[in-house]
């Protein structure tokens, strides 16, 4: 069975279930053929029973026949077809009289039988069918016995025929029928040998193959429709994943050889203390931007394909983003920005990953200081409803592009219209990333010259 092919399998499993239907109508039906004719013969007798029983006369004790043209009939006179047999049997079981067409036979008295009960018997090696019944005097006192019986030789053909129809065609009916599901099931699973011919095609060089879809939309349309769906989504993963090995080698490439062109330009002649001094400061801020690059590429590595072990605890909002507003202090006073809170109540308290929602809040208000104007407006928004807690960080800065809009959750994507403002473009890859971990709903609307706002649906629990 297991090195069954599948349509074999399929053709073998019908072939049980359809063999035990089968099987079961041909025993009903010859149950309800049996049935029948006994049934038949049960009718004949008990008619025969009746008419004879009028012929008897019961005086002083002894059994009186009348005699008339019942026992010329053919029935009683032929032992050939359909007969019929009658046998008077006074009480001590001698014969009185019985139908000339017993000749030299008798019908068998048999006192294990129960009188009025049809059963089956044999007369001169054939078969028939048999009845008892008692005559009685005035009293109701036993006299004696009246012997009815049918052949069944007619009805025994007809159900050992049957029988042996049913017998040959059985087998000859199920081999037919494996021949026929088979092939039916080998149509049936041709999409599934697509599949497989398909899938052998796909590599990770060639991820455009798809599985072409069946015209019925099946199970076998469902399976094709959700492999396609996977290998969709693989591809774009794979394409992520070239892109995200494309742009964290060029970020990585561009400061490294800034930073090798200035230490080689250094060494090629002798400079003065405060040259030295501004070229190793250029390039330790170079580094630290490498450092913070690295930083954000582990972060995402660690948290990208599979979720960590989260350590919710209890914080207070206002202290958690008061405590991110004081690490941004240095760049806010150099652009003058004004940074306006409401959090209302002030003692909201969030059950939460500390270090993931902190680096939520921080990204999205690094991006704020970013883009904003010298001398801009920055206004953060929080309020508790509904067990939700709801963040708003709005700036009034440059905003973002309609075409970057789509993109703007993408590794390392950045506007080339804002080509001079530093970054790596993994910030609010991270936001959203965490925001998924932490089961926040983020919503970003912007209007290139109008500011961006950026709202959190924060569940309590």
């Amino acid at each position: 069975m297991q090195n069954f092919s599948f349509r074999n399998r399929i053709a073998l499993n019908y072939i049980i279930t359809t063999a035990l239907l089968i099987g079961f109508v041909f025993v009903t039906i010859y149950l309800v053929v049996e049935f029948s004719v006994s049934g038949h013969l049960n009718e004949d007798l008990q008619r025969e029973v009746d008419r004879h029983s009028q012929e008897v006369e019961v005086k002083d004790g002894k059994i009186a026949l009348k005699r008339h043209k019942e026992w010329m009939e053919r029935e009683h006179n032929t032992v050939g077809v359909d007969p019929v047999f009658i046998e008077f049997l006074d009480i001590d079981g001698n014969l009185i009289d019985k139908s000339p067409n017993l000749k030299e036979s008798h019908l068998l008295y048999d006192s294990t039988q129960k009188d009025n009960v049809f059963f089956n018997g044999e007369l001169a090696e054939k078969r028939i069918r048999q009845v008892q019944v008692p005559i009685l005097d005035e009293d109701g006192k036993r006299v004696g016995h009246l012997l009815v019986a049918v052949a069944r030789e007619g009805s025994e053909v007809v159900l050992e025929t049957l029988r042996h129809i049913m017998l040959i065609t059985f087998p000859v009916i199920l081999i037919i029928l494996f021949f026929v599901a088979r092939f039916i099931a080998g149509r049936s699973i041709k999409p599934i040998n697509e599949i497989i011919n398909t899938s052998n095609k796909i590599t990770r060089d060639n991820l455009t193959e798809r599985i072409p879809l069946p015209h019925n939309k099946d199970e076998l349309y469902i399976l094709s429709d959700t492999i396609n769906n996977l290998l969709d989504r693989i591809e774009k993963t794979i394409e992520r994943e070239k892109s995200f090995t494309s742009y964290a080698s060029h970020e990585f490439r561009t400061p490294l050889a800034v930073l090798k062109g200035t230490l080689e330009v250094l060494i090629r002649k002798p400079r003065q203390q405060e040259e030295y001094e501004e070229k190793v400061r250029y390039c330790v801020k170079e580094i630290d931007r490498l450092n913070h690059l690295v930083d954000e590429l582990l972060i995402l590595t660690r948290y990208e394909n599979q979720k960590q072990s989260l350590k919710p605890e209890e914080i207070k909002i206002k202290q958690t983003i008061d405590e991110i507003i004081k690490f941004f202090s240095d760049s806010i006073q150099q652009k003058n920005i004004h940074i306006k809170t409401e959090i209302l109540p002030e003692n909201i308290f969030l059950k939460t990953d500390i270090y993931l929602f902190s680096t939520i809040i921080n990204n999205i208000l690094s991006n704020a200081i970013k883009y904003s104007h010298q001398d801009g407006v920055i206004e953060i928004k929080v309020d508790e409803k509904d067990k939700y807690i709801f963040c708003e960080i709005k700036d009034n800065g440059i905003g973002i592009p309609e075409k970057d809009k789509e993109k703007i959750f993408d590794k390392f994507y950045r506007s080339t219209d804002h080509a001079d403002i530093k970054g790596f473009g993994l910030g609010l890859s991270i936001v959203k990333r965490f925001c998924s971990l932490l089961n926040i709903q983020i919503e970003l609307f912007s209007k290139e010259g109008d500011g961006t706002t950026v709202k959190l649906k924060i569940p309590q629990s």
